[in-house]
Order: C-alpha cells, then structure tokens, then sequence
C-alpha cells in the first residue's frame, strides 16, 4: 500500500476494531477500561467504532491500562 491507496475512515475503522479485540481478549470491560485510564465512556466507544481519530498518547494510555504493547493494541505493522 503506498499513500495514495490509503483510506482513513477504513484504517480508523479497523483501529477500533482491533483495540475492542485485545481489550476483550485481555477481559476488560469498555467501563473497567475507561475507570483505569480515567476516559470517557463515550471516547473509548467512539474510538472503537472508528468514529474518532485517537491522539497516540490516548492509544498508550489504553495499552498500558490493558498491559499490552502499543503495537498488539493496534495491529498497525510498520513497514
């Protein structure tokens, strides 16, 4: 994929997705998430329906709340 094939709402899509994925897979509730992290419900929702662009540091916040690495918690592979 080079930058002009990129799509932003499907990647944003597919980020929440695969945040929702790890958070159930660790078995963390989006409330337990949101009370650890000290996040909003309604962030934490929009962020995993692809609603919203998440600044990083809201992504680390989550990883670290979950104890999963940044990169497990986006499935974004750098290439």
């Amino acid at each position: 994929m080079d930058a002009e094939d990129f799509n932003k709402d499907r990647f944003l899509e597919d980020l929440g997705k695969q945040i929702a994925k790890v958070r159930k897979s660790k078995g963390y509730s989006q409330d337990r998430v949101c009370l650890e992290a000290g996040l909003s419900r309604g962030a934490l929702s929009k962020i995993e329906s692809g609603r919203v662009e998440p600044k990083i540091s809201t992504l680390a916040l989550i990883a670290i709340t979950i104890g999963v690495p940044l990169a497990k918690l986006t499935g974004i592979e750098i290439r």
